[in-house]
């Protein structure tokens, strides 16, 4: 099985964000969706390569220096050499201009689609879905390894590159004074524990939930030395380094409920400082001003809530009924503020309907 490579790690929300703002001509975007679970390498290999040959037609047919269109041409057959196939992925996502080249393999379905466009990736589409799922990472803690997986909704996908060793390592290595066991045990979990959160913010939000398993033990060393306790959500014990993914993913949606309703929770605590503080936007159009005024922080909506609107005076303000005014029309406001939001290094979380009932469905809080 091959494992996962990415040039520039971080979250894949924040990676997508960042392509959105790339303003490069010419900018080729493959976004394949692997046939069936049961898809071989090779086959999706080959899918890939035909993609490619389809891609760099529509990309002669655009009026571009000859190197310019070499370089890309080079970056995609390339990546077919190396080409990620990892545990749990459904869509592989790759971009490719003359000075940007990412491969972000996705847990969920995606529709495949080859875009050669002057000067922008096709990711508002991906984007918008990942938005509205549910994101968390799955830690596995053992003795002999660490495993990691990214969770989407009911879907996960296992991280394999660059993961720290299983505690036991660190134990045996015994880092600090070597007369006291008791010393020298915790600064070995400590150094673990350093060593696992270090790999975490390469690979996943810093805001995402964890989901921890494993054993016991190993588990309170975690809980015990990490800088972000808040952030975990569950607890699973029992021996899972040797579980298949779908034995772990099994685990975890056999909770998924249960774990959402626990994350709303704690976000709507986590922003209850601002409430208190009257730093919040309530209802969709404030929260749209204040977006649009950059004021943004952390945004959170009720999952189903989808409306059309039209933005006026340089999208400022927001109606539903269509101006005499100019403005711009918006298919969805709820996704297009939760682009504004992210652009700005903001957060996006849709909770449960029902949940934010007195803030008219939405909720943003702000930095002033």
């Amino acid at each position: 099985m091959e494992t996962l490579t990415m040039k520039k790690p971080s979250a894949i929300q924040n990676k997508l964000v960042d392509l959105m703002n790339v303003k490069e001509s010419p900018s080729v975007s493959i976004i394949l969706k692997k046939e069936t679970p049961s898809t071989r390498y090779e086959e999706f290999q080959l899918a890939y390569k035909n993609a490619v040959k389809e891609a760099i037609e529509k990309l002669e047919a655009l009026d571009f220096p000859y190197k310019t269109i070499e370089h890309i041409k080079n970056e995609l057959n390339s990546i077919a050499e190396e080409l990620p196939f990892i545990d749990g992925f459904k869509t592989l996502a790759v971009f490719v201009s003359p000075h940007r080249t990412e491969v972000i393999p996705l847990p969920v379905e995606a529709v495949s689609k080859i875009v050669a466009d002057d000067n922008s990736f096709e990711v508002r589409d991906l984007l918008r879905a990942i938005n509205r799922t549910f994101q968390y990472g799955v830690l596995v803690l053992s003795k002999k390894d660490t495993r990691f997986f990214h969770g989407m909704n009911e879907e996960i996908m296992e991280i394999q590159e660059n993961l720290p060793a299983g505690v036991e390592y660190y134990l045996e290595a015994r880092v600090g004074d070597k007369n006291d066991p008791a010393k020298a045990e915790t600064e070995a979990a400590k150094l673990y524990v350093h060593e696992v959160e270090h790999f975490i913010r390469q690979h996943t939000d810093l805001n995402a939930p964890l989901i921890l398993m494993g054993d016991e033990k190993i588990i309170s060393y975690f809980k015990n030395y990490t800088k972000r306790p808040k952030k975990i959500l569950a607890e699973i014990h029992g021996s899972y380094s040797d579980s298949t993914l779908a034995q772990i993913k099994e685990k975890v949606v056999s909770q998924l409920s249960e774990l959402i309703k626990k994350r709303d929770e704690q976000l709507l605590e986590r922003i209850q400082h601002d409430i208190d503080g009257l730093n919040y936007a309530a209802g969709i159009q404030d929260c749209w001003t204040a977006a649009a005024m950059k004021e943004a922080r952390v945004l959170l909506v009720e999952q189903g809530y989808s409306l059309e609107g039209y933005s006026v005076q340089n999208g400022l303000f927001l109606t539903f009924s269509k101006p005499d005014e100019d403005f711009e029309y918006h298919a969805d406001v709820i996704d297009d503020l939760a682009e504004m939001v992210l652009a700005q290094g903001g957060e996006v979380y849709f909770v449960q309907p029902g949940l934010l009932e007195k803030f008219d469905k939405v909720i943003l809080t702000t930095r002033y």
